[in-house]
């Protein structure tokens, strides 16, 4: 492909998330249609469905760059403080997943998965906040003091004890993100437990 044409194409399709931002997730839920994507970005629609397919990709790519924020993961060593460490991992993923840009996100994806059903099934990324959990309770240096069989079940069971209810109150109104405080008490507690129940014996 020739130079110009490439920056041509990573032009519009930054032009396009932005405004998909914009709309999205800044803007009220009954004008997030991709007119209003098509009109932010200065384009036509016919110019953004050469860029994604349909409203179903786009919001798959605002997904992984959402979830992209989270980070990279670094697994616990043999010297690791395993408590202390799980903390501070749940308490970035949740702050992140339970963010007011995250959460519009959300809303959009549920109220538009009748129409596009396969973006549940759409494969998780790595750095996925699901499986980014699974991944550090998997690993050697974890496994080895604690006795978890399922790494991915466990987090996702962890991730409940921290949410509790707070996922659908922060799904069905505009009450903002989780307060910091709250997460982190939440996260202290949960990870406590969970790590009791599965430790193993000496």
């Amino acid at each position: 492909m020739h130079p110009e044409a490439d920056q041509t194409t990573i032009s519009q399709r930054d032009r396009i998330m932005a405004a998909a931002r914009f709309v999205f997730l800044d803007g009220p839920a009954e004008l997030a249609t991709m007119d209003a994507v098509a009109q932010r970005a200065g384009m036509s629609k016919k110019t953004i469905y050469r860029e994604f397919k349909s409203q179903l990709d786009l919001l798959a790519a605002l997904m992984a760059e959402t979830v992209s924020d989270v980070g990279e993961i670094t697994l616990p060593t043999a010297r690791s403080n395993i408590e202390q460490e799980l903390y501070a991992l749940i308490v970035r993923i949740v702050t992140n997943i339970t963010s007011a840009h995250s959460m519009a996100l959300v809303r959009l994806i549920v109220s538009e998965i009748r129409r596009y059903p396969e973006l549940m099934q759409h494969q998780k990324p790595g750095n996925h906040p699901s499986t980014m959990i699974a991944t550090w309770l998997a690993a050697p240096a974890v496994q080895v003091r604690y006795a978890i069989e399922d790494p991915a079940d466990a987090g996702a069971m962890l991730m409940g004890m921290v949410m509790q209810d707070s996922g659908f109150k922060l799904l069905v109104s505009d009450m903002g993100a989780m307060p910091a405080h709250l997460i982190e008490k939440r996260a202290r507690r949960a990870v406590t437990i969970f790590l009791r129940g599965v430790k193993k014996a000496p």
